[in-house]
C-alpha cells in the first residue's frame, strides 16, 4: 500500500525510524524516555495515612486549579485517598530519593511509616504536605476515574507553596530511562 504524496518531503536516503506495535512493554519503553518530575501524592484523614510516588501527574485547568494524578488499580491505597477526600502533591527536590524510594514501596515501609522520612506539615485541607518540597499542591478530591489499569484522581487545588530556587543547587527530581535526575 503506498501512500499519497504529503505535504512534507520525504528524503529516501533519511534514516528511517523503527516503528513498533504498541503493546504494553514497547509503551512503557517509550515514556521511559520521557523525564517526568517525581511527585509524592500523600493523604491523611478518616481512613489513615497513605501515600505514593507517581510522575503520572499533570495540570487539568487553571481556573480552577484542577490537576490529575494517576494511581495503580491494584494499590490499597485507593479506598484510603477515596474515603479521606483530599490530598497533597509534593515535587520532590533533587535530594529526596529516599522520599521517594519510601514512598514507592522499594522500602517496605507500611503508607503510615513511609511519613517518618522528612518534615510535614497540613495543608487547608488537612492534607500533609512535605515541609521541603519544591512545589506542594493541596487538593480536595473531586473525581475518581478507572482508565485501563490505573485509577484517574481529579483534584482540585485549594492551596499551594512554592519553594524559592536556591542558587548552585539542583532543583528538582526527575526520573528519565528508568532512573532518577537532577536538574
Amino acid at each position: 500500500m503506498s501512500r499519497p504524496p504529503g505535504p512534507f518531503p520525504v528524503d529516501p536516503a533519511a534514516a528511517r525510524p523503527v516503528f513498533a506495535p504498541a503493546d504494553s512493554p514497547s509503551f512503557r519503553n517509550a515514556l521511559a524516555r520521557v523525564p517526568a518530575a517525581v511527585v509524592v501524592v500523600a493523604t491523611d484523614g478518616p481512613a489513615g495515612a497513605g501515600g505514593f510516588t507517581a510522575t503520572a501527574f499533570t495540570s487539568v485547568s487553571d481556573d480552577p486549579p484542577t490537576i490529575l494524578v494517576c494511581l495503580n488499580r491494584k494499590s490499597a491505597q485507593n479506598e484510603t485517598f477515596r474515603n479521606n477526600g483530599v490530598f497533597s502533591v509534593n515535587m520532590l527536590a533533587a535530594e529526596d530519593q529516599a522520599i521517594a524510594n519510601d514512598f514507592a514501596g522499594f522500602t517496605k515501609l507500611p503508607a503510615p511509616e513511609r511519613f517518618r522520612a522528612g518534615d510535614w506539615t497540613r495543608g487547608i485541607t488537612g492534607a500533609p504536605m512535605l515541609l521541603r518540597a519544591r512545589v506542594s499542591l493541596d487538593c480536595e478530591l473531586v473525581d475518581i476515574n478507572p482508565v485501563a489499569t490505573h485509577n484517574v484522581m481529579i483534584g482540585r487545588v485549594i492551596g499551594l507553596t512554592i519553594e524559592p530556587p536556591v542558587a548552585d543547587r539542583p532543583e528538582v527530581l526527575l526520573y528519565h530511562d528508568r532512573r532518577y535526575r537532577e536538574i
